[in-house]
C-alpha cells in the first residue's frame, strides 16, 4: 500500500458503518467524500462455500424487502465495492468503524476486501469504543460533527497484520463449522482489537445447551416474564447488560415475529397500528411455552424447531444443533 500522510491534504473517501456516521461526516466539513459499508453479516446468510460475487447475490437476496428488489440492493452492494475499488477517484481511503458486531464484520469483509487486489492509495482506520463525555458510550452516531473531526486526526495507516488478521476471520465467520471461529478466538487477534469480544459475543447467539434459546432471545423472554410489555419499550431494554449495540430495531421485531410465529408459540405479538418507525406500536406477552422454555422446562429448539442462519452455520429442525455451553465456555454439538 502506498505510504499515508498526517495532513488534511488530498482526496478523502470515507467508509461508515450506515447513514448516520456518514452524515455527521459531511456535516464536520472533513474534506472528501462519504460512502458506505453496512451490510448486517451479523443476520441472515454468509455461506462460505461462494465466491464473493455469489454471495453478494445471496445477501440482496436476504436484505430485499420483496423479491423483485434483489436486484436493487444488489447493485447497492456492488456500488460500495466500486467506490472502494477506484482508486483515481481518492487520493486516501479513511475506514470508520465501532466496536461491535456489526461494525466489526463489516470492517473484516471490508478489509479482506481492501487486501484481495493491489491497492495503491493508503488506507486509515478509525476504530473506537469510547468517546470522552459518553460514558455509556455505543456508537459513532451519538458524537457531535466536530467530535468527528478531531477522531480524523486520531487515524492510523492500515497495517498488514490487521489485513491478515481480517482475511482469516472473515473465513472463519462463513464456515460451516462454528468452531473456526473458536479457534480464531485462541489465537492472538490484537490487531484488530475489538474483533475478539465482539465474535466472542456472536458465540452467545447460538442456542443454549441450557434451553435453546440465544441470549438476544433470552432477553426477549425475559422481558414479558411478569406480564406485557410494549414493544418501543422493550426494544431500548435489549441493550442492558450490553458493552456494545447488539440487535437493531428492524431486527428485534423479525426476532419477535419469529418467536411468535414459532409452533408452539413462545411469545404473542399484538400490533395496533404501524408507524413511520421501524418498530409499531403494540405489544409482546410471554406465553404458557416460552414460560416453560425461559424456566428450563423445554428446550426451544427441540420444541419449536429453527432455520437460521449465524454467519456460515445453517440450523434447522428439532435435531442436534450447535449450541452455546456458558458453563463450558464454548460450542457443543447436542
Amino acid at each position: 500500500m502506498a505510504l499515508y500522510s498526517s495532513d488534511m491534504a488530498g482526496d478523502f473517501l470515507h467508509v461508515a458503518n450506515g447513514h448516520s456516521t456518514t452524515g455527521l461526516i459531511e456535516l464536520s466539513g472533513l474534506p472528501g467524500r462519504t460512502q458506505i459499508w453496512a451490510d448486517p453479516l451479523n443476520e441472515g446468510p454468509v455461506p462460505g462455500d461462494i465466491s464473493d460475487d455469489e454471495l453478494l447475490l445471496v445477501r440482496a437476496r436476504f436484505l430485499a424487502s420483496h423479491p423483485d428488489d434483489a436486484g436493487d440492493v444488489a447493485a447497492d452492494l456492488k456500488g460500495w465495492r466500486e467506490a472502494i475499488d477506484d482508486e483515481d477517484g481518492y487520493d486516501e481511503l479513511v475506514l470508520w468503524f465501532e466496536h461491535d458486531l456489526f461494525d466489526q464484520l463489516n470492517l473484516i469483509q471490508l478489509l479482506a476486501h481492501v487486501g484481495s487486489r493491489p491497492q495503491s492509495k493508503p488506507v486509515a482506520l478509525i476504530c473506537i469504543d469510547r468517546y470522552p463525555g459518553h460514558p455509556n458510550f455505543k456508537g459513532l452516531g451519538e458524537l457531535a460533527p466536530g467530535d468527528l473531526t478531531a477522531l480524523f486526526e486520531t487515524r492510523r495507516p492500515i497495517a498488514a497484520a490487521q489485513i491478515a488478521l481480517a482475511k482469516r476471520a472473515w473465513s472463519a465467520y462463513r464456515s460451516s463449522d462454528p468452531r473456526a471461529i473458536e479457534a480464531l478466538l485462541m489465537t492472538d487477534t490484537s490487531a484488530l482489537p475489538f474483533l475478539g469480544r465482539a465474535l466472542a459475543r456472536h458465540l452467545e447467539e447460538f442456542p443454549s445447551d441450557q434451553d435453546g434459546l440465544s441470549r438476544s432471545e433470552r432477553r426477549m423472554l425475559e422481558q414479558v416474564i411478569d406480564g406485557p410489555a410494549p414493544i418501543d419499550a422493550a426494544f431500548p431494554k435489549m441493550h442492558e447488560g450490553e458493552t456494545a449495540h447488539y440487535i437493531a430495531d428492524s431486527w428485534f421485531f423479525d426476532r419477535a415475529r419469529e418467536l411468535s410465529s414459532a409452533s408452539p408459540a413462545l411469545m404473542t405479538l399484538t400490533v395496533t397500528s404501524d408507524t413511520a418507525n421501524a418498530l409499531p406500536v403494540g405489544t409482546i406477552a410471554l406465553t404458557d411455552a416460552g414460560r416453560d422454555v425461559l424456566g428450563g422446562k423445554a428446550d426451544r429448539v427441540k420444541l419449536c424447531g429453527i432455520d437460521r442462519w449465524l454467519g456460515g452455520v445453517h440450523m434447522q429442525g428439532r435435531g442436534r444443533a450447535w449450541r452455546w455451553s456458558a458453563r463450558a465456555g464454548h460450542l457443543v454439538e447436542a
